[in-house]
């Protein structure tokens, strides 16, 4: 079975491997080239910025932060640093907040208790694949709805609510390939009309980047009060590792009795979560980085549409799709020749037929960078021509 499984993928261009590299600011070292890292989610280049690394350092010194916990959290794995963090990020959103090893392990382990039976799930059909195992393993019926499509998933709340206690939707508030925003504000309109309704949003590419102070894109819009349910992790811009989950205090509580994941797993090191709640601070510190992110993904998009290439990207994900396994992989080479670091993105990531490279871009990219891989897209538009 194994053997037959790796032939498969060998044979369809999607066999995936790890390979290590050095990586510094937003360059990254590959095959003895210094190349422009756009397969990177530091979107605000706070991960890889030597200053802040040193800062926190200087910090850590006088702190008596372990570098292993040792211990679940409802043994001896819960210090100070973890409260620490849970009681920042709660005062920050109005929340009660949860601290998790990593987004996957939360969004796995929270939908698998959230629902039951009295429960239906209504997912996003691109959402993350550590949602999609949660909700498989709750045992609750699960739907999905047609992507970003509002009339769609109303048609399926007018045909199940009268069969069901409570509907959660669920979604991204950035989806992660496409690069596009959930209808946050339409489904905050569908909870009030229908009382029935909790919402559950994913800001993992979105935590950092949008709001005040970074908060996500709830926050921006105004709505974090409407949202029952948010996640957001700490290792993409802000630099961090690890993830939390916004809540009530109800059901911080239930979920800190229920949830797996948080039960079995020894915590997060505390100077890890000391490192988290640092970076919060520099969330707060990094609006310019955030204009400038914004303003250069404006710049990618347009010379994109300009290009004639269909972009479906709102935000700083923006992917090329080339429909197929081998087109990614030569296109993924020929930006690598030409300076930037892409990879491709294949299925099971994306569904067949939307293979794509996926430019993740960084606060870092100044204006001189962002003209360079505008040139390289337009070569690689000729490319795609001659390649037919």
């Amino acid at each position: 079975m194994i053997s037959a499984f790796l032939a498969s993928c060998k044979a369809n261009g999607s066999l995936r491997s790890v390979n290590p590299h050095r990586q510094n600011d937003i360059y990254i070292d590959y095959n003895g080239e210094k190349l422009i890292n756009l397969s990177s989610n530091d979107y605000l280049n706070l991960g890889h910025d030597l200053t802040i690394r040193q800062e926190f350092l200087a910090f850590l010194s006088a702190s008596d932060a372990l570098f292993s916990s040792t211990s679940s959290r409802l043994l001896t794995g819960t210090f100070a640093e973890h409260s620490l963090f849970e009681e920042k990020a709660s005062k920050l959103f109005h929340k009660s907040c949860l601290m998790f090893n990593s987004g996957f392990d939360a969004n796995s382990g929270i939908l698998q208790v959230l629902g039951g039976k009295e429960t239906l799930f209504l997912a996003d059909k691109l959402i993350h694949a550590s949602m999609i195992d949660g909700i498989k393993g709750s045992g609750a019926k699960f739907m999905r709805f047609a992507h970003n499509d509002i009339e769609h998933l109303e048609t399926l709340i007018v045909k199940y609510q009268e069969k069901f206690k409570e509907i959660i939707i669920i979604t991204e508030a950035v989806f992660s390939m496409d690069g596009d925003f959930a209808p946050l504000n339409k489904l905050v309109l569908l909870k009030e009309k229908y009382p029935l309704i909790k919402l559950y949003v994913d800001e993992a590419h979105s935590f950092g980047v949008y709001g005040k102070s970074g908060l996500g894109l709830c926050c921006k819009l105004n709505i974090l009060d409407k949202v029952d349910y948010i996640l957001c992790t700490l290792g993409k811009a802000a630099g961090s590792c690890g993830a939390f989950f916004l809540c009530d205090a109800m059901t911080k509580e239930y979920l800190m009795n229920t949830v797996r994941p948080f039960i079995f797993t020894t915590s997060l090191p505390p100077v890890n979560a000391l490192h988290a709640s640092f970076m919060l601070n520099k969330l707060n510190e990094a609006e310019k980085r955030r204009e400038s992110l914004e303003k250069a993904a404006g710049q990618v998009r347009s010379c994109l549409k300009d290009l004639g290439f269909n972009v479906i990207s709102s935000s700083q994900i923006i992917p090329i799709v080339v429909n197929t396994n081998e087109a990614a992989v030569k296109g993924s080479e020929f930006f690598k020749e030409h300076g930037f670091f892409v990879l491709p993105i294949r299925h099971p990531t994306v569904p067949v037929g939307q293979a794509r490279l996926r430019l993740s871009l960084s606060a870092g990219m100044d204006e001189t960078v962002i003209e360079k891989l505008c040139a390289v897209i337009e070569k690689f538009k000729d490319f795609l021509e001659k390649d037919k």
